[in-house]
This record gives C-alpha cells, sequence and structure tokens, in this order.
C-alpha cells in the first residue's frame, strides 16, 4: 500500500471491523479479518476513551463483547492519545464528546483519515465540515474498499461483508446500496 496512512478511528468503527471475524452464526463473513488488515495496513491512533469503551463493553458472551475483546487483544497495533477535555465551536454542536475529540485528535497529528460509521445522519455532515481539509472522512466500508483496492482483501469479502452489516447491524441499506455502485460496480 506504498506509505503507511494514518488514521483515527472511533469506538464503533473498531467493533464493527471485528465483528464479522467473531461472529459463529451462519451469515457471518469468512476468508478475511477486516480488523487485522485495518491494524497492519495503516498506523491507526485512537483516543484513550476508546479503548475505555471498548473495554467496557467486554466480559459477557453476546456478539458486542465478544468484538471487544478482539479489540482489546488488538489494542497493541494502536496509538493511543488523551485529548484534552474542553471543546469549543462546532465541535460541540451535535457531536458527542468521543466524535468531537476524535477529529480534534485528527486535526491535530494530520490524519489522512478519520474513520466514524455516522454515515447517513446529520452528525456525518457534521463531521465533514469540522475535519481540517487535508483529512478525508471515512465510514468502515470506505476502508473495506480501500483494502480491496490495494489487495488486501477481495471486493467479493467487501461486498458480502457490506450485506452482512445491513442483515446484522442494520446499517441503512439505501446507504450500502448507494455505496456499492459507486465503488463495487
Amino acid at each position: 500500500m506504498g506509505a503507511t496512512a494514518t488514521i483515527v478511528v472511533d469506538t464503533n468503527v473498531l467493533l464493527n471491523l471485528a465483528t464479522p471475524v467473531v461472529d459463529g452464526r451462519s451469515n457471518a463473513q469468512t476468508g478475511a479479518d477486516p480488523l487485522m488488515a485495518v491494524l497492519t495496513s495503516y498506523d491507526v491512533h485512537v483516543l484513550a476513551s476508546v479503548l475505555g469503551e471498548i473495554s467496557e463493553a467486554t466480559g459477557s458472551d453476546d456478539l458486542l463483547s465478544v468484538a471487544a475483546d478482539a479489540g482489546v487483544s488488538a489494542s497493541d497495533h494502536l496509538t493511543t492519545h488523551a485529548v484534552e477535555s474542553d471543546l469549543d465551536g462546532p465541535l460541540e454542536y451535535g457531536l458527542d464528546p468521543g466524535e468531537s475529540h476524535g477529529i480534534r485528535l485528527a486535526n491535530e497529528i494530520d490524519a489522512e483519515m478519520f474513520v466514524t460509521d455516522e454515515f447517513n445522519t446529520t452528525n456525518y455532515l457534521l463531521v465533514s465540515l469540522t475535519l481540517a481539509d487535508r483529512n478525508a472522512l471515512f465510514t468502515t466500508p470506505h476502508v473495506l474498499w480501500a483494502l480491496a483496492e490495494h489487495g488486501v482483501i477481495t471486493g467479493e469479502y467487501v461486498d458480502s461483508a457490506l450485506t452482512y452489516y445491513v442483515e446484522t447491524k442494520d446499517w441503512d441499506r439505501e446507504c450500502v446500496e448507494r455505496f456499492r455502485h459507486n465503488h463495487l460496480w
């Protein structure tokens, strides 16, 4: 993939990337580990609070908890940052503190990507407006597709994973179909 891009990811992205790998149900995707693909293909940065949220989700045997366990196990592949808690300007309007601090971190470290799964919401627009011009706003589907474009995972895996996310995570079908139309076909 060339030079390793620096990215900032939020909690949901890490959990969404881990879910298909730890899901033992028949509709779960096989053949790739999107979490490890991201962690080994990018220089991944997170807020300390992201690791805290993932750690809090561990401890039971439900799918979210098992995905959180995978996230905690992979934490040695993450660069963790503490971000000041005071927020100002557009970062405090409509976004939760985790998203706001993640945007601040992406801006401070000149990350090439800020990855969040706030697509098809007003928050996506707010995140887009508050990122510095040098940062690109990505979602899990975008990151998966970037990995496929670089031969890390297959396009077929991305297509199957998108179906999995729509069926199991209630991702917006129309948004995913638009993404497929623009990137996969």
